[in-house]
C-alpha cells in the first residue's frame, strides 16, 4: 500500500510540476513561438507595416536577432510615425504617404513599437509589439 501511494504522489508530483513549468499566458507564447514577419529579400528583412489610427499592423512584429530590417510603413489616414526606443528606430510618415527605415535587429527582447507623431484622441494607445528572437 506504502509503495501504490509513493508512486501515486510522485507521479502527481511530476504531472504538477510540468503544467507549471509549461502554462504560459497567451501573451507569453505569442513571444516564444511567433512566425518571423515579412519577407527575406537579399538578406534583408523586409516588413511591410500599415500605420491608422490607432494601431499598425501587423502586430506583432518579429524579425530574427541580427538581421537587416527594412520597414516600409505605409499611412493609411493622417501623418504617424513610428519609433522603438531601444533599437533607434524614428520614422516619420505624412498622410497618405510611404517611407521605409533600416537597421540592424541588434538587441534581443520583446519592445514597444509606438506612434511617435501625434495622431489624434488615441495617439497614446497606438502601439505594437516588436519581437527581436
Amino acid at each position: 500500500m506504502k509503495k501504490h501511494f509513493s508512486f501515486i504522489a510522485g507521479l502527481f508530483l511530476v504531472m504538477f510540476t510540468s503544467l507549471y513549468c509549461f502554462a504560459a499566458s497567451p501573451a507569453e507564447e505569442i513571444s516564444k513561438h511567433p512566425e518571423l514577419s515579412g519577407k527575406l529579400e537579399n538578406g534583408v528583412r523586409v516588413i511591410e507595416v500599415k500605420a491608422s489610427r490607432y494601431k499598425f499592423e501587423p502586430d506583432p512584429i518579429v524579425v530574427g536577432l541580427g538581421e537587416k530590417v527594412r520597414l516600409i510603413v505605409t499611412s493609411a489616414d493622417v501623418a504617424h510615425g513610428l519609433a522603438i526606443q531601444e533599437l533607434n528606430v524614428k520614422l516619420s510618415i505624412p498622410a497618405g504617404k510611404t517611407e521605409h527605415i533600416e537597421f540592424i535587429a541588434d538587441k534581443q527582447g520583446e519592445f514597444q513599437a509606438y506612434c511617435s507623431v501625434y495622431c489624434g484622441p488615441g495617439h497614446g494607445h497606438m502601439q505594437a509589439s516588436f519581437i527581436v528572437k
